[in-house]
């Protein structure tokens, strides 16, 4: 007997894994633990046996793409000596996760994607607007709510350089003081990100106007990160949509876009956070303090790996840098450039193989390989500022191509006053 599948039997399950998801890629509270990760597996395993709907299954992508990586990780026990176990299992542990949130939501994936984010976006914005008219509801929050919600679990190696002292779970208070919405992220730049990411995707996937309640409050959330990288992202995905109209008129467009280009270089110039911020980054790059700097974290981590730029330096601390871990300072050890970090970790091979599962990915969500590779460039502007592609959610983004998404049939039935006859409802059968 074939099961009957509605939306209200699937919503709860979605909403879970997605919160589950992006939680543990950047959510201060939960994502650097790798216990909470651990906990979440499980809770999504749970999902994965009692879900329904359509039937999912691993294909060359996938395995291709872990055995890599497992050749990959013995080359580097072999040339360091290490076999770090435990950075090893949770790197897989991170795989298993992403994919099994994959392979729950389905083709569902993007839309609750867009869904989670714009609904947080919503609750950034009722925490954000108070906060700016009432000057003392930050620093009251932070003093009496936040500090009693940190994580249970901590990581020793750290310190204090990573701990989120003002993070609410749902709100992050940390930049409030400078007047930007960090949301559930761990920083306003994250939560630009991801609000870009769900913008491009509702606008090319969904097929949204910009008008849309959506996409507005995407725009509207995305200007109190004042995040730099996010502006600049915003603006890749605005010329993005021109591109149709770019086609039909070049001459048109090419004055338009000088037109765009002066602008964007008079609010550079007017913008004391655009401008001085950039500047701040490309002078803090020549300090050789990585962790100041995305263009120094960048030049770091090349350097790095091109001592050995096949196989990379690895996940594990120790590996990266050596016995002398415990005497160097956290700023040397921090890395905030994405692209760096995946090019140093794993080496150049892997790094346009990581990509082009990417391209793959949004290829076989857009049905479009222009759009595919405008969406991979908006990855790659983002990840230039954040550490994320070592991630669950952004794991999820590499290999999700690595999914095979089978429709099963399907009963539904609808319920509906002109439909009924008599009292038993209609049942349609569809595959």
């Amino acid at each position: 007997m074939q099961r009957i599948v509605t939306y209200k039997n699937q919503s709860w399950i979605d909403w879970l894994t997605m919160l589950l998801l992006i939680a543990n890629t950047a959510n201060p509270f939960i994502f650097p633990s790798v216990e909470m990760l651990f906990l979440s597996f499980l809770i999504l395993l749970a999902l994965w046996f009692i879900k329904e709907g359509d039937r999912t299954k691993l294909n060359s992508y996938f395995w291709i793409y872990v055995a890599t990586l497992t050749c990959l990780q013995v080359c580097q026990s072999l040339v360091y000596h290490m076999f770090p176990l435990k950075t090893f299992l949770g790197e897989y542990l991170r795989i298993v996760f992403a994919v099994l949130a994959v392979c729950i939501l389905g083709q569902r994936f993007f839309d609750q994607f867009v869904k989670f984010v714009y609904i947080f976006a919503v609750i950034s914005l009722f925490f954000y607007i108070p906060c700016m008219l009432i000057r003392s509801l930050g620093p009251f929050l932070v003093q009496h709510v936040a500090k009693h919600m940190m994580s249970p679990f901590s990581r020793g190696d750290i310190g204090d350089f990573y701990a989120s002292h003002e993070n609410m779970i749902i709100f992050n208070l940390g930049q409030i003081d400078l007047h930007r919405n960090s949301g559930f992220y761990w920083e306003p730049g994250t939560h630009g990100g991801f609000l870009v990411l769900a913008l491009f995707i509702n606008l090319f996937y969904r097929k949204e106007k910009w008008t849309s309640r959506f996409n507005l409050l995407f725009l509207f959330t995305i200007v109190t990160t004042l995040s730099t990288t996010t502006y600049l992202a915003l603006f890749f995905v605005v010329l993005a949509s021109l591109k149709e109209y770019f086609i039909r008129r070049p001459l048109i467009s090419f004055s338009l876009l000088l037109v765009i280009a002066g602008g964007a270089l008079l609010l550079y110039n007017k913008l004391d956070f655009l401008n001085k911020k950039i500047d701040q980054q490309i002078e803090n790059s020549h300090k050789g303090v990585a962790g100041e700097s995305r263009f120094g974290s960048l030049l770091a981590d090349i350097h790095m790996v091109s001592e050995h730029p096949l196989i990379g330096t690895g996940r594990n601390m120790e590996m990266k840098f050596g016995k002398n871990l415990a005497n160097i300072p956290l700023k040397l050890l921090h890395r905030n450039n994405g692209i760096g970090v995946l090019l140093s970790t794993y080496g150049i091979l892997f790094f346009f193989y990581f990509f082009f599962l990417n391209w793959r990915s949004f290829a076989k969500l857009l049905d479009n390989k222009t759009n595919a590779t405008l969406l991979l460039a908006l990855l790659l502007i983002l990840g230039f500022s954040e550490d994320y592609f070592f991630k669950a959610f952004f794991i999820a983004l590499t290999l999700y191509c690595g999914v095979t998404v089978t429709p099963v049939p399907r009963i539904v039935i609808l319920r509906s006053n002109k439909l009924r006859l008599g009292k038993t409802p209609l049942i349609y059968e569809y595959h």
